[in-house]
């Protein structure tokens, strides 16, 4: 059983999400094991809605949401108990354990499906399935032909497919007490994986061992897993983007430093880490219950531009380079994303067209950052405005390919400037990230205590760190 499984948690959001199918039949299936290569796989880690909803982390299971069945109302499909097999690949909850444990009304080996999905499928009228999983598809288009063949003999059958996605992942935006205690521990341990990183690093390692040490200090803390592929990177790679963090829980931990390895900042890296961490508190000063959530990407954009222009690093104006978005030259991607049980998590960011406004229980990342191609010598610049929510739409409707290539028509008849990258700057990368939950007065840095400030970064990397080297 997993650490995760309050049972109380699972029925409440079951029963939430039965309100909201009605009468219809909801399909979710469980995560897959993958080949890695022969027969090993690659580790296994749930689907986030299927254990959203059951708590129930073995591959290769189906949940069957039937509300208006008479007794079969929550269904497993699992593997059964197989003692061989548990012998080789671990021990499984069965039939029995999906009841017992995990509190389904029925439960049924998963080589049973096919038949039971008919029987419960005649005469609902919505069929909730999220389309797309190549392993599950087919089942259900068999599953609907025949059911259209049977309405001949009087049997009613699904008239339409819905996602149910949007149902699940409208639940998992606001997060409840247990799961923010959750999702505080795994902050917790990438803090202090964080720190550790910053005092084991020194000239000469390789990237790998300071992931080492840092992971050492996330399985240490309680942490299974990591939230996503490390990607640490020093040197001119800090250009390419990166980070680390702590599973716990089902739930991700996000968090980006940039410190240096030698221990002090030079006056050049210094300069662009001032002005990266300058637009994240700006960006997470504007984070309440009823802002938008685009506004905290302007407020970090504004800041970002006016560093950029003050070291002569773009050739116009602060408001120029706005309109025209001068600065996606070193600053290429979003302030943020929503954060929960995956490191980039559901919900949508719109709503109507429109930018959603934040509420109390939503967890998201802020994180600016400026690079410099080492490579780069000189950067041409074209002197075009546009809107960038425009730009998204357009690629949305188009395709990105068509839309792209109507962008490069655009730059064409733009007039261009060529600007030149003074050699200082060139190989710095520089990101700061933390993680934000909204409170009902304001927010809360739940990554707080990881060091930020040059100060506190310069203090922590010449501290003896607990590993040995």
């Amino acid at each position: 059983m997993s650490l995760d499984h309050d049972l109380g948690a699972f029925i409440d959001r079951r029963q939430r999400f039965a309100e909201a199918i009605g009468d219809g039949l909801a399909i979710i299936p469980a995560a897959r094991e993958v080949a890695r290569n022969s027969d090993v796989h690659y580790e296994f880690r749930q689907d986030s809605d299927f254990f959203f909803l059951t708590g129930f982390d073995e591959p290769d299971a189906v949940a069957v949401f039937n509300p208006a069945h008479a007794k079969e109302r929550y269904v497993l499909f699992v593997r059964p108990r197989d003692r061989e097999m548990e012998i080789w690949n671990g021990r499984r909850a069965g039939v029995e354990g999906a009841v017992a444990v995990y509190g389904a009304d029925a439960a049924y080996p998963v080589d049973q499906l096919d038949q039971k999905l008919r029987e419960y499928a005649i005469d609902r009228p919505a069929l909730f399935y999220r389309l797309g999983n190549p392993a599950f598809d087919a089942r259900i288009t068999r599953l609907l032909g025949e059911l259209r063949a049977m309405q001949r003999r009087g049997h009613g059958a699904p008239t339409r497919v819905e996602d149910p996605s949007p149902i699940i992942h409208e639940m998992r935006l606001r997060r409840s007490p247990a799961e923010l205690a959750r999702h505080r521990r795994a902050c917790e341990i990438s803090r202090d994986g964080h720190i550790e990183a910053m005092r084991y690093t020194q000239p000469g390692m390789y990237e790998y061992q300071v992931q080492a040490a840092m992971e050492f200090v996330f399985r240490e803390g309680g942490s299974p897993r990591n939230g996503y592929p490390s990607i640490v990177a020093s040197g001119p790679n800090a250009c390419i983007l990166h980070y680390t963090a702590a599973e716990y829980g089902y739930h991700s931990s996000d968090i980006t430093r940039t410190f240096p390895v030698g221990g002090r900042f030079t006056a050049p890296q210094r300069a662009i880490y001032e002005i990266v961490l300058a637009a994240q508190l700006a960006a997470i000063g504007v984070a309440k219950p009823g802002a938008r959530y685009e506004s905290m990407h302007e407020a970090a954009r504004h800041v970002l531009v006016e560093g950029l222009v003050d070291l002569k690093l773009l050739p116009k104006g602060v408001e120029d380079s706005l309109a025209m978005h001068l600065y996606r030259e070193f600053y290429m991607h979003g302030t943020g994303h929503w954060l929960g049980m995956d490191v980039h998590d559901v919900g949508d960011y719109k709503i109507r067209g429109e930018s959603r406004v934040l509420e109390p229980g939503m967890v998201f990342t802020v994180e600016p950052g400026l690079y410099f191609d080492p490579e780069r010598e000189e950067v041409t610049f074209h002197l075009r405005e546009y809107s960038e929510q425009e730009m998204w739409e357009r690629r949305d409707r188009l395709g990105m390919t068509a839309a792209k290539k109507l962008e490069d028509e655009e730059k064409a008849k733009a007039p261009t400037v060529t600007h030149r990258v003074p050699p200082e700057f060139r190989g710095i990368g520089v990101r700061i990230e933390d993680d934000i939950l909204i409170t009902a007065t304001g927010y809360d840095v739940l990554t707080k205590g990881t060091p930020k400030t040059i100060e506190d970064v310069e203090r922590t990397c010449a501290e003896a760190p607990r590993l040995p080297r």
